[in-house]
């Protein structure tokens, strides 16, 4: 099992998980969820919900519950645009761009952990590979 290509990639994106977790609490007091919303908002703001479900991977209902977990704690504000008020936009307050930088340094520490060790080249072969093999797994799930 230890060999298999899943159980390798599962330990990984588990490992990644736990490193960032465990950063980002050194850091900040942010919860599971907010600090890939608020690097979404980083490139992304304003938007609306339903954008930052599909870019975080995030089913709708998840979505909802971390922003309005972030919008009590002051991360994100919620806004109607152009007189629509069926659609509401989502960016981050002046204390979410804050975290959104603790964030940032996270993801750029444990990104260099990560590939520590590697040179240049292997390190754009390996995220050539990640990206092909990611793409094939949507393809599947599209089958």
């Amino acid at each position: 099992m230890e060999n298999s290509l899943h159980y390798n990639l599962r330990a990984c994106h588990t490992n990644c998980q736990k490193a960032i977790i465990q950063h980002i609490k050194t850091k900040t007091d942010l919860r599971p969820g907010e600090p890939k919303i608020l690097e979404f908002l980083a490139e992304h703001e304003p938007c609306e919900q339903k954008e930052i479900a599909a870019g975080c991977n995030l089913d709708s209902a998840s979505v909802t519950g971390i922003l309005r977990r972030m919008e009590t704690r002051n991360l994100v504000k919620r806004e109607t645009k152009n007189g629509n008020r069926r659609s509401l936009y989502v960016s981050m307050t002046e204390y979410g761009k804050e975290m959104a930088e603790d964030v940032e340094d996270t993801f750029s520490f444990v990104d260099q952990r990560i590939v520590k060790g590697m040179s240049k080249k292997e390190i754009n072969e390996f995220v050539r590979l990640l990206e092909i093999a990611n793409n094939n797994l949507i393809d599947l799930l599209e089958e």
